[in-house]
């Protein structure tokens, strides 16, 4: 199986990574599980709102082919604003993390469940941005 990871590394079936990554084939198989219940899962975020957060926290990791995997599929809406603040906080200082910023969040209309997806998504590019910048340096080892 073959996930978002392999695609935006490039990695061929049958590369050094390929071999490296088919060591841990639960990681592959989480990965894109995640990407798909993210990305495709029923939510109050639209799916603009999703990518256009998966691209701003692709850029705040200087993840150039992540921002762009999302960029394609991200939209402007009224309370993008505010989610971005929540991802800012999240990447950058998650010791921020308070009852407050999850009003700020139920305030621009999130239910709580929509909270919880959010701060799922903001984790999970952070994740693929952290397993990008690792297999790299496997790379170019």
């Amino acid at each position: 199986m073959r996930d978002v990871i392999d695609e935006l590394m490039g990695i061929e079936p049958g590369s050094r990574l390929d071999e490296l990554r088919a060591l841990r084939p639960e990681v592959r198989r989480s990965t894109q599980a995640s990407e798909v219940a993210i990305f495709e899962g029923e939510s109050g975020l639209t799916k603009t709102e999703r990518h256009a957060v998966a691209q701003y926290v692709a850029e705040l990791n200087a993840e150039e082919a992540l921002a762009a995997h999302h960029a394609r599929a991200a939209g402007e809406t009224p309370r993008l604003p505010v989610l971005l603040a929540h991802a800012t906080m999240l990447t950058e200082e998650p010791d921020q993390a308070t009852p407050a910023a999850i009003q700020a969040l139920m305030a621009a209309g999130l239910a709580p469940r929509d909270v919880v997806m959010l701060s799922q998504l903001i984790a999970h590019v952070n994740y693929e941005a952290r397993l990008l910048a690792g297999l790299r340096l496997l790379e170019e080892a």
